[in-house]
Parts: C-alpha cells; structure tokens; sequence
C-alpha cells in the first residue's frame, strides 16, 4: 500500500543475518512481547513506526514477528485500535507480506518462538498467499444465508464418532460451498474476478462479508468495478480497502 501522502516511510534498521537473529531470540527468553504481526525473517532486525515507534523483529527459523519490548499497556479502548490499525498499516508498507496478529496479544518470546517453529508450514503458506497483495471487503446488507438454516447445515457437518471419514469430508466441503453463498453477489464476483486471488466469507445479522485478496496495485480498479457491478445488480454493499490481510491470516 502507499505511504501517506507527505508523510516518509517507516525506516528501517540494517539486517542482520539470521544466526545472530536467532541467537538474540534466546537472549530475550524470560521477556513478554506484544506482538504485531509475523513476517518473513529475510527483513530488517527492527523497524521504526509513525504510530508505535520502534519495533524489534525477533527471527525463528526463516519467520519473524514484529513485536513491542516490553509489551506496555493494551486496553482495548478505540484510540489504541486505532494506533494498532495504522502500526500494521505502516508494516505492510515496509514488509511485502504481513500476517497481522490479533490485537492486544501478548505472550513470552519463548513462546512465540515456540510457534514460529511448529507452525513454519503453515504460516510460510499464508505469508505466500499475501506477498503483494491487500484485502478488499465488500459487506452486502440483506445479502446474508438465514441464521438458523446456517447453523443447522453447520451441524450436519460435525462428524459423530461412526462417521467415516470420506462422508464426514464431503459434508464438509458441501458446507464450505453453502458458505460461499451470496444471494445476488455473483455478478460482483464476475466483475473482480480477473484480480481475486482468494476469498473469504462470513454471515452475521443480515449482512454478508466477503473478502477478496488482491494485487495492491489493483485497488483502485477492483474498487471501481466492484461498485459497478453492485450499482447495477441493485445491491445495498459498501466497499472498502485497501487493507492489511487480516481475513487471510491462516492459509486454507
């Protein structure tokens, strides 16, 4: 995404290699982090942020996490949501992949790198899947699947302990079709198709949510076709982005 206008670029500090990365991890053993977001470890040791200052990058293996030490205070007022927004905002400019952390997550950088180590499979396929790419979010009022249908067909999917596999597979993936659903939205997705790299769908009070992953550089005309295509489908969606990819956090 592009800096702010008139503003520079979060700065940051020369790399180090990886060793001395990992060997500083084990230093900070013992400490609490705040963590931000994981991004590869081939980036900067730490970065300096409009909105939070300096973060440090602690490295696990070919992962890192950009993280506050000492964590500091996190309450979850709208100001500090705020700072948090524009912190992984100003990330995704510095880093071409970003996996936002939850907000207010804190835990022991033992820990931490505990889990950029078991779970390096999973989050390097995320990391790929956003590498260069925002999400786009287009919420459709009146557009959702009925609540109680959802959840009956949800239920239908949860395997009793004499289910076979294969079948508990299939109901599954029916699931995840029914999930997809939009009533009316198709020609939205007709419209945006040539840019959407993947999709993500949620159902909540009557309002559809669908995230799209995109190129960055193709906001403005996903934007622009997405409205479109809305307008001419009679369609109450409001769309909005380009954001951080905190829909794609864990790779399907």
């Amino acid at each position: 995404m592009n800096a702010v206008r008139g503003e520079r670029r979060p700065s940051a500090v020369p790399r180090t290699g990886s060793r001395g990365r990992d060997a500083r991890t084990s230093r900070l053993a013992g400490r609490l982090a705040h963590v931000y977001a994981i991004v590869s470890a081939r980036g900067p040791s730490s970065v300096r942020t409009r909105a939070s200052g300096r973060l440090d990058v602690i490295s696990q293996g070919t992962l890192a996490a950009v993280v506050r030490l000492p964590p500091g205070v996190q309450e979850s007022s709208p100001a500090h949501l705020r700072r948090y927004e524009r912190t992984i905002r100003e990330l995704s400019e510095t880093f071409r992949a970003v996996l936002p952390a939850r907000f207010g997550t804190v835990m022991p950088v033992e820990e931490l790198a505990f889990i950029l180590s078991s779970r390096s499979a999973v989050l390097a396929r995320a990391l790929s899947n956003v590498r260069g790419r925002a999400q786009m979010t287009i919420r459709i009022v009146g557009g959702a699947m009925d609540t109680r249908e959802t959840r009956k067909r949800a239920a239908s999917t949860e395997a009793p302990p004499a289910r076979r596999g294969r079948e508990y597979l299939r109901a599954r993936l029916r699931e995840s079709v029914i999930q997809q659903k939009v009533p009316g939205f198709e020609p939205v997705r007709a419209a945006v198709a040539r840019w959407v790299r993947d999709e993500r769908v949620e159902h909540r009070d009557g309002v559809s949510t669908v995230y799209h992953l995109i190129p960055r550089a193709a906001a403005e005309r996903y934007r622009n076709a997405s409205r479109r295509a809305a307008a001419s489908a009679g369609l109450s969606a409001v769309v909005s982005g380009p954001w951080p990819p905190y829909a794609f956090v864990t790779s399907d």
